[in-house]
C-alpha cells in the first residue's frame, strides 16, 4: 500500500475501504432513459445524499486526497460521474449545493455529445457546455479526465492512448485553470500500457469500473468504483457506503459497532 493512505482508525483487519461510488447520469423523466442502465432518478439520488447528510458521511475527491494524503477515511466518500452529460450541470449540481457535497466528475472533451451510446442504439444526449464546466469546478467540483473522444484506450494505439490520455488532461486543465489529477477509463478499457501512459501524462489518481484491489490505496493506477444503477435500493446503498461493501461479513459490524470474529 502506496504511504500515506493507510491512516485509518480502523484495525487493518476490518477490511475497511473507502467508497468510490459510480454514476454517469440524473434522470427525472422517462423519455430521455436508454436501453443501458447508466442513470439514477433524481429522487432517489437525492434520496441517497440524504442519506449520507444524516448519517455523518463526508464527500471528498482526489483532490483533496493529493493535498492531504494521510486524512482519516473514515465516513468519507467520493462521488463520481463518468462522462459530463448535460443533467449533471441541471439535476446533479443543484442537489451537490443543496447538501454541501462534492464530487468528481471525468470529462469527455473533443465532442458534445454521447456518440459511443448512440453508436450502440442510446438516445443521443448532450454533454455539459464549457461555460458549466467551468461554474462547477469554480464551485469546487473535481474536474477529471475521461480521454478526448471515449475510446476503449485497451483497444487503440500507444500513440492513440497517448492523444486521448494526455490530451484530455490538457483540455481540462486549459478550461478550469487547475491540474487535473484524476483520469477514468472509458468502457474500464485498461492494461498495463494503458495505465503506465496515464501516469506517464501526470495524473496521480486513475479509476476503473469494477477490477481492482478492494482495497483502496493499493493500486492508485485501478482504483476499483462501486456502481450505483437504477435497481440500487436505499438498503443497497448503505451497504456500499458502509466501506466493507467488498467484504459482506464485516458490513453488519459496521451497522451494529460489533467486531465480526
Amino acid at each position: 500500500m502506496q504511504k500515506g493512505y493507510n491512516k485509518l482508525n480502523l484495525k487493518k483487519d476490518n477490511k475497511y475501504s473507502l467508497p468510490v461510488l459510480l454514476y454517469h447520469r440524473i434522470v427525472n423523466k422517462q423519455s430521455v432513459i436508454g436501453k443501458h442502465k447508466i442513470y439514477v432518478k433524481e429522487k432517489d439520488f437525492e434520496n441517497q445524499l440524504l442519506y449520507l447528510k444524516n448519517n455523518g458521511y463526508e464527500t471528498i475527491t482526489f483532490y483533496d486526497l493529493q493535498k492531504n494524503p494521510s486524512v482519516d477515511l473514515t465516513k468519507k466518500v467520493i462521488i463520481t460521474f463518468d462522462d459530463g452529460y448535460e443533467d449533471n450541470y441541471r439535476l446533479l449540481f443543484p442537489l451537490l449545493k443543496k447538501y454541501n457535497f462534492k464530487a468528481v466528475i471525468y470529462l469527455v472533451t473533443k465532442i458534445n455529445f454521447n456518440a459511443w451510446g448512440v453508436r450502440e442504439g442510446e438516445p443521443r444526449v448532450n454533454m455539459m457546455t464549457d461555460v458549466q464546466k467551468k461554474e462547477m469546478s469554480d464551485y469546487g467540483i473535481e474536474m477529471g479526465g475521461h480521454t478526448q473522444t471515449h475510446l476503449d484506450l485497451s483497444k487503440c494505439s500507444e500513440s492513440e492512448k497517448i492523444k486521448e490520455i494526455k490530451g484530455c488532461k490538457e483540455d481540462v486543465e486549459k478550461l478550469t485553470n487547475k491540474t487535473a489529477v484524476s483520469f477514468a477509463y472509458p468502457f474500464g478499457g485498461i492494461n498495463e500500457e494503458v495505465k503506465r501512459i496515464t501516469k506517464e501524462a501526470g495524473y496521480t489518481f486513475a479509476v476503473s469500473t469494477n477490477t481492482g484491489p478492494k482495497e483502496f490505496g493499493l493500486d492508485n493506477f485501478q482504483i476499483r468504483r462501486i456502481e450505483i444503477t437504477p435497481k440500487t435500493s436505499l438498503r443497497s446503498f448503505k451497504n456500499k457506503v458502509s466501506g466493507y461493501y467488498f467484504y459482506p461479513s464485516f458490513i453488519k459490524s459496521f451497522f451494529t459497532g460489533k467486531q465480526t470474529k
